[in-house]
């Protein structure tokens, strides 16, 4: 919502008219992409990206026939700009008969409602456990020797440094469990986000949303699966004393 007022748009908005007026001039719909990394008509930013291949002249290749020079020029210099950003997700916490004292785990990046046996994770009951969710930038632009955090928002009143929400769920029970705001991704960050595994025994899917407050289109969503086991003492134990040692540390 925050990038619909942003850009001056209503909820029915074509995600890639928000880059400026031109592409109201551009049949979104019905122009056929002309990259083979992408087949069909362009509907989204992140569609457009990877038709483009990050060269300009692809992407000239794609709206020369409906665009002029100028405006190809300023679109490409909105679309240089947008924030692609890789994710990779991994938990830490603590398990019982862990070999080798491992108390973190990758978890594959999985989009909405694509389910396999193998992409359960087993989680303890009624345990702490942390999300850390790794963001890389890509085809970052560097600006004059700098890095630019101001987003491209020609609407609105005054710059505007793009940022991100990321936001952990549980879709079945419409539950919110951790929201934490972060700023401009320059190259790479590690965000970190705690929470405690259900007391009741079972499969659990958690969605986790990175989502942009400057661009429409450029969220991203996954799926969790955690298959939630008996709670152990010797993991809780693990975790009390693992804490305790941090704040001895602090003080």
């Amino acid at each position: 919502m925050f990038s619909l007022v942003v850009h001056v748009l209503d909820t029915t908005s074509c995600c890639v008219m928000c880059c400026s007026d031109i592409y109201k001039k551009w049949n979104v719909g019905s122009r056929k992409n002309s990259s083979k990394s992408c087949k069909g008509p362009i509907e989204c930013l992140p569609e457009l990206v990877a038709a483009c291949e990050w060269r300009e002249n692809i992407f000239h290749s794609i709206v020369s026939d409906e665009l002029q020079a100028p405006q190809i020029s300023q679109a490409w210099n909105f679309l240089s700009h947008l924030p692609v950003i890789e994710v990779n997700l991994r938990i830490k916490g603590w398990w019982e008969n862990v070999p080798n004292g491992e108390n973190e785990k990758a978890l594959p990046n999985i989009g909405p409602g694509i389910r396999d046996e193998k992409n359960w994770t087993q989680v303890h009951a009624d345990q702490e456990y942390v999300f850390q969710i790794n963001l890389r930038r890509i085809g970052l632009v560097c600006s004059k020797g700098k890095y630019d955090s101001k987003a491209i928002t020609p609407r609105f009143p005054k710059a505007k440094d793009e940022g991100w929400f990321v936001i952990l769920g549980e879709i079945d029970k419409k539950e919110l469990m951790a929201l934490k705001r972060v700023g401009y991704i320059r190259n790479h960050s590690t965000v970190s986000l705690a929470f405690y595994t259900p007391e009741t025994t079972g499969r659990y899917i958690y969605t986790l949303y990175l989502m942009n407050d400057s661009y429409l289109g450029m969220d991203q969503q996954y799926d969790v699966y955690l298959d939630v086991i008996p709670a152990s003492i010797a993991a809780q134990t693990n975790t009390e004393v693992s804490d305790a040692m941090s704040d001895l540390t602090v003080a």
